[in-house]
C-alpha cells in the first residue's frame, strides 16, 4: 500500500481521540491525502471536525468501506468489542485498524483473531501521554500486531500522532499488557505523590519547595504533571483523564495480579483513594483526584480551592462528553 493511497478513518472522539483524529487529518492535509472519515458515538463531537481535512461518516459500515486505515480510541472492552466488531463485519480487505484503547490482553488477542477471520488487519496501538501530550503529538506509542501493518502504520504515526514508537512484536496481547505495566508505574506514581503531599501540608512544609524538588529532582512528565495538580488541588476532568478511566486501569492491573498471583498493595490503596475522591467529588474529576481520597484519611479538607463535591451533576454530564 503505497503512502500516496492512504485513506484514513478515526472512531472516538474523547478528549485523547479528537486531539489525534485532528492530528492524522492534518497529516493527511499536509500530504494530499483524502479527507479523513470520522465517527463517534455521541454525533455532535463528530460534527466539530467537519470544518476542518474531516469528513463524518454516517455510519461505522461506511466509514471502514471508506477508509484504508481506521484508528480508534474507545472508552472501554465492551465499546472497544461493538465498535471493531461492527467495522470488521464492513469486509474491506487488508483494511488495517489501529487500536488507542486501553484494553485488557485477552481482548486485544481476541480482536486480532477476529479480524484474520475477516480478512483484515488489527494492531493494538496504546498511548501514553495525556489529552495536551495527544494535541501536541507528543504521545509515546506502544506498537503491536502484524509485521505488514505495523511497517506501515511506523511509516506516518510519528510525528504525525507521537515523538516515539514502542514496537512490542506480532503479538497484540504484549502492546495491551505494556499499556497496562506503564499504568501501574503512572498510578502508583499518583498514589506516591499524593501521599507526598499529603505529608507535606501536615507538617506544614511549604508544598511549593517540595514541587521544586520534584521539578528538579524527578524530571519526568508523570511526576511534573500530576505533582502540580496534585500541589494545587486542580482536579477537574475537562482536560484530563477521568475517574472511570483510571478505576478501570487501575481494575486491569488488580486483574492481572490476581490472575498471576501477584501483589499489587500500591494500586490496592490507590483504588481504595479513588473511589473515596469518586464518591465525594463524583465521577468527573482527574484521577489525579486519588490525592482527595489520601487527604480525606489523614483528616485534611479533601479539596483546595473548588469545591468539586458541589459539582455532581456537572462532572456527571462531563464524564459523558469525555466518552467515547
Amino acid at each position: 500500500m503505497a503512502s500516496k493511497s492512504y485513506s484514513f478513518g478515526f472512531v472516538g472522539l474523547g478528549n485523547m481521540g479528537i486531539n489525534m483524529a485532528v492530528n492524522l487529518s492534518t497529516y493527511a492535509a499536509e500530504h494530499g491525502l483524502p479527507k479523513i472519515h470520522v465517527w463517534n458515538r455521541t454525533p455532535e463531537k463528530a460534527e466539530t471536525l467537519a470544518t476542518g481535512h474531516c469528513q463524518v461518516a454516517s455510519s461505522l459500515k461506511e466509514l471502514a468501506l471508506s477508509c484504508d486505515i481506521v484508528h480508534g480510541c474507545l472508552a472501554n472492552d465492551e465499546v472497544a468489542l461493538l465498535v471493531y466488531r461492527e467495522l470488521f463485519a464492513a469486509n474491506k480487505t487488508e483494511a488495517i485498524y489501529v487500536d488507542h484503547s486501553t484494553l485488557f490482553p485477552t481482548t486485544s488477542k481476541a480482536l486480532y483473531e477476529e479480524a484474520q477471520k475477516h480478512g483484515v488487519h488489527f494492531l493494538s496501538c496504546p498511548v501514553f501521554g495525556p489529552p495536551a501530550a495527544a494535541k501536541s503529538a507528543g504521545l509515546l506509542i506502544a506498537l503491536s500486531g502484524n509485521d505488514d501493518s505495523r511497517e506501515i502504520v511506523k511509516e506516518y504515526i510519528v510525528p504525525a500522532m507521537g515523538k516515539g514508537v514502542i514496537d512490542c512484536g506480532v503479538k497484540t496481547s504484549d502492546g495491551a499488557l505494556l499499556k497496562i505495566l506503564g499504568n501501574n508505574c503512572i498510578l502508583g506514581t499518583i498514589e506516591l505523590l499524593s501521599e507526598s503531599f499529603t505529608l507535606a501540608e501536615k507538617t506544614g512544609f511549604d508544598v511549593n519547595l517540595f514541587y521544586d524538588f520534584i521539578q528538579q529532582w524527578f524530571p519526568a512528565p508523570a511526576w511534573v504533571n500530576y505533582g502540580k495538580k496534585i500541589r494545587d488541588g486542580s482536579f477537574s476532568g475537562r482536560t484530563g483523564f477521568t475517574l472511570p478511566g483510571g478505576m478501570k486501569d487501575a481494575d486491569y492491573i488488580r486483574r492481572l495480579g490476581a490472575e498471576t498471583s501477584t501483589p499489587t498493595p500500591i494500586i490496592d490503596q490507590a483504588w481504595s483513594h479513588l473511589t473515596t475522591a469518586k464518591a465525594i467529588g463524583g465521577p468527573g474529576l482527574d484521577w489525579s483526584s486519588c490525592a482527595a481520597g489520601m487527604r480525606v484519611t489523614a483528616g485534611l479538607k479533601p479539596f483546595k480551592g473548588e469545591d468539586f463535591s458541589l459539582d455532581h451533576q456537572a462532572n456527571d454530564e462531563m464524564n459523558g462528553a469525555n466518552g467515547n
